[in-house]
């Protein structure tokens, strides 16, 4: 689904649609389209047709990819040609590219108004709130970061829409038409309720810069596109015209969408309208609609004979008639008898042509055919690295590599790297139509990292390295209190579960903080299970503790590694790789972590409920070598307490606003639903208790 990933103000998948019917006299590319009015007058309206159609889908730097959108650039492409389009197409684009070919485009086929220019985009977009609290809309670049980690780099990585009003602005076109395929918002863009379209008439030809969208702001809009299927079936005729005159206005359009895309997605409601200029809203974009093979038949004189014409966009195509070849284009008046016949228009490098025409005796009919390019036979590549999180890329192409990418067929340059093992690089070799699987072992390094430190307390800390997970609970709340105990409501804020990419390593104690460690630095212990010994973990103690603590080891160690985990980091580092509810599986037994085992969960086995602490590391550890991630005492996390994002996010920090902070865990006191992995509590920074501690992250 185009859906943004990482913002809840995101608009997840973008498709822009920017028509500019434009005019550029010395063209070859001459499709001259007039209208006809219900009078029987004849409106010329442009000459010639060009397309910029523009797909980004290969995501980097936390947007999910789009395969979806680069689909739909591929149909609208096709699409376009057969309807008399001359089309330019380019997939994922920076900020830079994307002027550059924007750009050149305009400057082209925008200087003279009776050109038709559409301008196309697929892929990821954003509202921003400007300064006058006005929506501003982003089209999202393949490179650009999240706006919330990286607003400066996102500013400068994005197209706002006021720098494309400005190039609508600029060409000189009379009319331009602007579609997004997605939630969209924008203080540029005067929406149009219910404007019931007219016929054709002379006004049409006025200047105007319209446009639709698939949805409102933050609607999410499925990677498969509806509001795309819903245009073209209208645009080639799969679909009943709203008005019966062989044209689709913008009007039109807009209001079939409008009334056709909530019929298949509830959550869909398209919205149309013109731009706010009193000088750019008066007239209204046409479509001709018509088949890929436009007919115009000619009457002859009664003794003359039955002839057929054959143009085609491609000189020399081969033109057979009931599979009888007969010449090739262009076929001027050659004869041929009355009645239907099997038409076929064919070239090396095209789609095949082919139509039954019917014709009349003593009338000539001439067919114009528009061949399109043949797509390549395409293979797909999959990786299947070890480690899993491992990064992988096509070395000899641009694109960002995903799971199934398809590519033509040829020789591609693999990279496969992660932290902490040696990079490989390999060359494959693709075959057209066929998959190919690549199995990746990467080999482990002797890195410059440690992988353990022990600092001058002897507290040891052990190397998470970087990566990427789902965060969250897999479990719905519902089932989570049939499974655990508990009531539903108190699960709710472990969803939705969504992806996380942590871009930097850091090390976390393999124990919490115990009371030895504690005393050595803060000169009290203040305990409640103090007869448990040195070894086992500091209790009572506040998050405002925890923070006098670390900067009080920071001064001994005379450093600023010392910190708290964040959330993110605490959950990856126990789940180590695991999906389950705790990294022992569905289960946790009270010979793996000090919890009351008098509620291990339905169909868990019962425990011991030990009713106080228990030194750290008497449990074996997790894949990582962290012990007691599970029971013992809750852990205090960094983050302030907030909601999960409903996107893929990048090195989270939690909440900007709120009281209270985040500890995970379960404790010794708690049953097993307490202890899972995604479960998350909250308190007050200077909440303390016999059941709260912490452990140290460290900086590397």
């Amino acid at each position: 689904m185009k859906h943004p990933g990482i913002i809840s103000q995101a608009i997840t998948s973008l498709v822009l649609v920017l028509c500019a019917l434009l005019w550029a006299a010395t063209s070859a590319w001459a499709v001259r389209v007039v209208a006809t009015t219900p009078e029987g007058k004849e409106i010329h309206l442009y000459n010639n047709s060009y397309a910029l159609v523009l797909g980004n889908g290969n995501y980097s730097n936390g947007w999910d990819p789009l395969p979806g959108a680069l689909r739909d650039v591929d149909d609208v492409a096709k699409a376009l040609k057969r309807n008399g389009f001359k089309v330019t197409l380019k997939k994922n684009l920076t900020r830079g590219s994307f002027n550059e070919v924007f750009g050149r485009f305009c400057y082209k086929y925008g200087r003279n108004r009776n050109n038709r220019l559409l301008f196309y985009y697929a892929g990821h977009g954003h509202t921003e709130k400007m300064a006058t609290n006005e929506d501003l809309g982003y089209l999202v670049m393949v490179d650009a970061p999240s706006p919330e980690t990286d607003p400066m780099g996102f500013e400068l990585s994005s197209v706002d829409m006021q720098t494309m009003m400005t190039w609508a602005k600029k060409v000189k076109a009379r009319h331009v038409l602007f579609m997004f395929d997605s939630c969209f918002s924008g203080s540029v863009l005067n929406l149009r309720e219910r404007v019931v379209p007219q016929n054709i008439s002379e006004s049409i030809k006025l200047p105007v810069r319209q446009f639709i969208t698939a949805g409102r702001a933050n609607e999410p809009v499925p990677d498969h596109s509806i509001f795309k299927v819903a245009f073209l079936d209208l645009l080639e005729g799969r679909d009943r015209e709203p008005i019966p005159d062989g044209y689709i206005t913008g009007e039109e359009l807009g209001l079939y969408l409008k009334n056709k895309v909530p019929e298949y997605n509830p959550a869909q409601h398209p919205q149309y309208g013109k731009i706010k200029d009193i000088r750019l809203d008066k007239g209204d974009f046409v479509f001709r609609l018509a088949t890929r093979g436009a007919t115009v038949s000619a009457t002859f004189p009664a003794e003359s004979r039955t002839t057929l014409s054959v143009s085609a966009n491609v000189t020399g195509a081969r033109v057979l008639v009931d599979g009888r070849p007969v010449g090739k284009t262009p076929l001027n008046d050659i004869s041929v008898s009355p009645g239907s016949h099997r038409l076929l228009i064919a070239a090396d490098g095209y789609d095949s042509y082919e139509k039954r025409v019917r014709l009349e005796s003593g009338r000539g009919m001439s067919v114009y055919v528009e061949l399109i390019e043949a797509m390549p036979s395409q293979g797909r590549l999959f990786i299947e690295a070890v480690p899993e999180d491992a990064r992988v890329r096509v070395l000899n192409i641009a694109p960002v590599f995903y799971q199934g990418m398809e590519l033509k067929p040829g020789r591609y340059h693999l990279e496969v790297s992660a932290e902490g093992y040696e990079t490989e690089k390999r060359w494959v070799t693709l075959s057209a139509r066929k998959d190919e699987n690549i199995n990746i072992r990467l080999a482990a390094m002797q890195s410059t990292i440690e992988r353990k430190v022990r600092n001058s307390l002897g507290m040891e800390f052990v190397y998470i390295p970087q990566g990427n997970f789902l965060m969250g609970s897999a479990i719905d709340p519902s089932k989570v209190a049939s499974q655990y105990g508990g009531m539903e409501k108190y699960y709710q804020d472990e969803h939705p579960q969504h992806r996380v990419t942590l871009t930097r390593g850091f090390f976390m104690q393999t124990t919490e903080v115990t009371q030895g460690q504690w005393e050595r630095v803060m000169g009290i212990n203040p305990s409640g299970f103090k007869n448990c010994g040195n070894d086992c973990p500091v209790e009572k103690v506040s998050w405002n503790d925890a923070q006098t603590f670390i900067r009080k080891l920071n001064q001994m160690e005379r450093t600023n590694k010392y910190r708290l985990p964040t959330e993110a980091e605490w959950e990856y580092a126990l789940r180590a790789g695991a999906k389950t509810p705790f990294y022992t599986g569905d289960c946790l037994t009270t010979k793996q972590a000090n919890y009351n085992g008098n509620y291990p969960g339905k169909d868990c086995k019962k425990g011991n409920y030990r009713m106080k602490t228990t030194p750290a590391g008497t449990f074996s550890p997790n894949k990582w070598g962290l012990y007691d991630m599970h029971g013992n005492v809750w852990e205090w996390c960094q983050d302030r307490y907030g909601g999960f994002p409903s996107g893929s996010v990048t090195d989270p920090a939690g909440s900007s606003s709120g009281g209270d902070r985040v500890y995970r865990g379960g404790s010794w006191f708690d049953g097993a639903k307490d202890c899972r992995t995604a479960n998350r509590f909250r308190g007050e920074p200077g909440v303390s208790g016999n059941d709260l501690g912490f452990r140290l992250a460290r900086a590397q």
